[in-house]
């Protein structure tokens, strides 16, 4: 079996990559934009064969999939960052829509036949206006920034393709994720490294935090990948979207209040006015149960040990 995971060197895919090695047979092709930034997956060595490719280029990625004929495509790539979506819109969309339109002409344009696992977001749905009505796969997408808009036209043109072009198509709705690798631009993983760069300098123990009353449904970035493998072998059914996401919701608050646990240390809060953002969702949370019931995947992972393990990431990190 030959797997191709767009995005291989960023924070999801190169879990992604880690949990397929460890757990399977299959051959691994990975996509990069960077070759040079393959640091988090440069353990792999010669298990993994990678290209270099532009997804929202379509002759690059045409090619790449012309030689692997992979059986299964995880498309992880594309612009993650919100802030940076209102920014770069334009390479926003180039990159999450048009990157994901040419997947798909390109697999046509073989005539071949993988699964292709699309990863949209749980952005697409906007606001969660109180619990327990949690997001299910069945409401209503209301995007409110350029990164939930262009996951949200990802999300109809997948089913677009799946309806209309027969492409095997499963598309995955994760929810907030973190763990190790992630970028100190999100807020778990800013978090934990600022805990680190005070240790390291004896700095003054002060956070910089934006809206800490934002509460979030979060998820351990190992949990999430091994439910888009598990996505990947599910039957060809009607029922081809699902959520993943624990149901598990914390407010930045509480996060910081677990980290203080974790280190036996207190923090001042200095809320910084570049973090607050009017655009930013007060509670954004789904329901998980769908895939669930349809293979069996829930989120294992104890939040507390995610956290945990970012501080362990970030400490033990080359500066």
């Amino acid at each position: 079996m030959k797997v191709l995971i767009t995005g291989i060197g960023g924070f999801a895919g190169s879990h992604l990559a880690d949990y397929i090695r460890a757990n399977t047979t299959a051959q691994i092709f990975g996509i990069l934009r960077d070759l040079e930034k393959a640091d988090n997956i440069r353990a792999h060595g010669d298990d993994v064969t990678l290209f270099h490719c532009e997804i929202g280029e379509f002759q690059p990625v045409f090619k790449v999939i012309k030689e692997v004929k992979p059986d299964i495509i995880f498309h992880v790539a594309g612009q993650a960052f919100v802030p940076s979506s209102f920014e770069f819109a334009a390479e926003t969309f180039r990159t999450n829509v048009i990157g994901t339109i040419n997947i798909f002409e390109a697999v046509k344009a073989c005539e071949i036949s993988p699964r292709i696992i699309v990863v949209t977001s749980g952005e697409v749905y906007g606001e969660t206006f109180g619990l327990p009505q949690l997001h299910t796969e069945q409401s209503i997408p209301q995007p409110v920034n350029p990164y939930a808009a262009s996951k949200t036209s990802v999300d109809y043109i997948a089913q677009t393709y799946k309806k209309y072009e027969g492409l095997n198509i499963v598309i995955a709705r994760p929810f907030n994720h973190t763990g190790p690798r992630q970028k100190p631009n999100f807020v778990c993983s800013s978090l934990a490294k600022q805990i680190v760069d005070i240790r390291r300098t004896g700095a003054p123990r002060v956070l910089r935090v934006g809206n800490v009353a934002a509460r979030r449904d979060f998820t351990d970035v190992r949990d999430i990948v091994r439910g888009y493998w598990m996505l990947s072998q599910i039957d060809n059914r009607t029922n081809y979207i699902f959520n993943l996401c624990s149901g598990r919701i914390f407010s930045i608050r509480e996060i910081i209040d677990l980290y203080q646990d974790i280190t036996g240390e207190t923090y001042e809060l200095n809320v910084d006015a570049k973090r607050l953002r009017g655009y930013d969702i007060q509670l954004l949370a789904g329901n998980p149960s769908a895939i669930g019931h349809s293979v069996g995947w829930r989120a294992d992972i104890p939040f507390r040990t995610t956290l945990t393990d970012l501080i362990d990431y970030w400490t033990n990190k080359e500066l």
